[in-house]
């Protein structure tokens, strides 16, 4: 879809984007030759892809911060080492982080899923990558929308910013616990990735974000 606006999350620059592409165009996408590091699929021997995650086999919550606000300073277990609180001024570092890796991308992927089978408590929560695999991985782990859906989406309800190629070189005077990062701001219902390839960053923390809404 050629006319999405990725300008209202920061995104700015002169790509393509595919917008709810289908498994045959991210397969195509992952085996590409011209794939480089990470972004790299390799076709098995039962015609599934396979990728490297690099160093993170798994998620990393040591990384994971939210930002701390009117929204949240009262709806959180702020107890350290699970919810440990960030400001919206890092918050806004990180996020720019991503959004200039993500402009200068020759292809994005915008993935509109669902988070929940209840209709009256799902969340819509758009995916914004420039790794095919990653959108692939995304589009299997939450609900696809049927067409009508899709037509009839709108505006999600969270957003999720993937810049794995990234990193953050200010992270201690930060009060980070390093260069990679996943943080959340609960009042700009946003998160942002970076430093690590590992999928699960994404998915999990959709699912820690219903963990805190639906008790609401």
């Amino acid at each position: 879809m050629a006319n999405l606006d990725l300008s209202k999350y920061g995104i700015v620059g002169n790509f393509e984007i595919l917008h709810n592409p289908t498994y045959e165009e991210l397969f195509q996408a992952e085996i590409d030759p011209a794939n480089e590091g990470f972004e790299k699929g390799v076709l098995t021997s039962t015609g599934a892809v396979a990728v490297d995650t690099g160093k993170f086999t798994g998620r990393s919550p040591k990384d994971k911060f939210i930002v701390m606000d009117d929204t949240t300073r009262d709806t959180l277990w702020w107890d350290g080492t699970i919810n440990r609180p960030t400001t919206p001024e890092v918050f806004d570092h990180c996020k720019d982080l991503v959004t200039t890796q993500l402009s200068t991308a020759k292809k994005l992927y915008v993935v509109d899923t669902f988070c929940g089978t209840n209709e009256d408590t799902r969340m819509k929560v758009r995916f914004v990558m420039e790794v095919a695999w990653q959108a692939h991985f995304v589009t299997n782990m939450f609900i696809r929308p049927s067409h009508y859906e899709l037509a009839n989406y709108g505006e999600p309800d969270f957003v999720c910013l993937n810049g794995s190629k990234t990193s953050n070189p200010n992270w201690k005077e930060q009060g980070l616990n390093s260069e990679v990062f996943t943080l959340f701001d609960l009042t700009r219902k946003m998160q942002v990735i970076g430093g690590t390839w590992y999928g699960g960053e994404m998915k999990k923390g959709i699912f820690a974000l219903m963990n805190y809404y639906l008790p609401l």
